[in-house]
């Protein structure tokens, strides 16, 4: 499972920052989720009031998921929050 687990409430910036931490170009990121490095570029900066493709931040979240199990981050950011059930 991804955090968050609904892609709608993903962040770009923050994804992009994520990935910065674990080091990986974007060239890593866009062929680990099975995006062109264009779409990547297009999502990570997409502004805060602007909409995002829930297809993309699905497959980007997926990425760093698998990423960050396999790599030593180069921030540490703390532990990974946990979603509650209101």
């Amino acid at each position: 499972m991804t955090f968050p687990s609904d892609p709608h409430e993903r962040l770009p910036r923050g994804d992009k920052n994520r990935r910065i931490s674990l080091g990986v170009t974007r060239e890593e990121m866009a062929n680990t989720a099975g995006i062109t490095v264009e779409q990547l570029h297009d999502y990570e900066h997409t502004q805060p009031d602007r909409q995002f493709s829930i297809a993309i931040a699905r497959r980007v979240g997926a990425a760093l998921e698998t990423l960050q199990a396999t790599r030593t981050p180069r921030v540490d950011n703390g532990p990974v929050p946990v979603n509650h059930a209101d």
